[in-house]
């Protein structure tokens, strides 16, 4: 994937540039449909073939890109039916969000995002499933030991408190703020466990369990199962862990753990470009020359990690 880990940035930085021409405008249709179009348009102008295999469209109906949906120039029509051009062409599979966060978009709040993610074709989970329950720690903790998703949130809490050498109470837990969560809330507070509460955004949440600056240990709690495609490509270049469940947005967990490498198979690479500012990336600003946006590059099979400061010009 290293042939095309700068087209895929662009391709991130084309769907925020786009999207923030809609911040705090109100109209989250309008900058998904920007922030989509643009997306596409920088996907199908790279020297490859590749396939949506998990996106949010159908779900918020919006303009795609959605599943199964081919990008890239990679692919040739013969009758209607898609092939490849040449058997050198590289092809992929893609899990995509042109905008993580279309509220704070639309609301100038923090920590939307444009982002992507990619694998080896037949190596990314495609589900229809809206929602996963969600458990992700970073290296320091999933170099020592390995919490499990099934066991109660209090077990998973001490045993992260040990390995970090710290007092439960100075654990770092992030977790959307919504009605299914009071329970755990409330477990969290009788245990004097820190809490850091988001709006949206949950990808960023999990990212930041890989920072010591961020104060974040765990992310918890339930979010779209799209994004649990996307934060396992993230987790696994950062040496961080996740895991996730399909559930309902009421909580109700089925049985079945998925992995790192049951949702993500094999090298993967995540690219991330800042709408708003957060605590991951600054939002897109501009000056004299134009836009100038912030983004994030990771490649698995090496863990490197680029951070992008660019200035698009006029």
């Amino acid at each position: 994937m290293k042939n095309i880990s700068l087209d895929l940035v662009r391709v991130t930085e084309a769907a925020a540039i786009s999207a923030s021409a809609w911040i705090g405008s109100g109209n989250k249709e309008l900058a998904d449909k920007a922030a989509t179009e643009a997306m596409r348009k920088r996907l199908n102008s790279m020297d490859f073939a590749g396939t949506i295999r998990i996106g949010e469209g159908k779900k918020d109906q919006s303009y795609g890109l959605f599943k199964d949906e081919l990008v890239g120039l990679g692919w040739g029509y013969d009758s209607g039916e898609p092939l490849l051009e040449t058997p050198d062409t590289p092809v992929y599979d893609l899990a995509i969000d042109p905008i993580d966060g279309t509220t704070p978009t639309v609301t100038s709040g923090p920590e939307a995002m444009s982002v992507l993610a990619v694998s080896h074709h037949g190596k990314m989970l495609c589900t229809e499933e809206y929602y996963m329950h969600k458990l992700a720690y970073g290296p320091k903790i999933a170099s020592k030991a390995k919490l499990r998703i099934e066991d109660d949130l209090e077990v998973n809490l001490r045993m992260a408190a040990a390995i970090l050498e710290k007092d439960i109470t100075r654990v770092m837990v992030c977790i959307l703020n919504r009605p299914r969560h009071d329970k755990w809330i409330q477990q969290m507070r009788a245990l004097g466990v820190r809490i850091k509460l988001i709006q949206d955004c949950d990808i960023s949440g999990a990212i930041a369990t890989c920072s010591p600056e961020s104060g974040i240990d765990i992310l918890y709690g339930i979010g779209g199962a799209p994004e649990s495609v996307i934060t396992a490509c993230a987790m696994k270049c950062l040496r961080g862990d996740f895991q996730a469940r399909i559930s309902d947005k009421d909580g109700n967990l089925d049985d079945r753990v998925y992995g790192c490498e049951d949702l993500v198979e094999g090298p993967c690479a995540f690219a991330a470009t800042g709408i708003t500012n957060g605590s991951l990336l600054k939002g897109v600003r501009f000056d004299d020359r134009g836009p100038i946006t912030n983004s994030v590059f990771m490649r698995s099979e090496s863990g490197t990690v680029r951070w992008l400061t660019t200035n698009h010009g006029n």
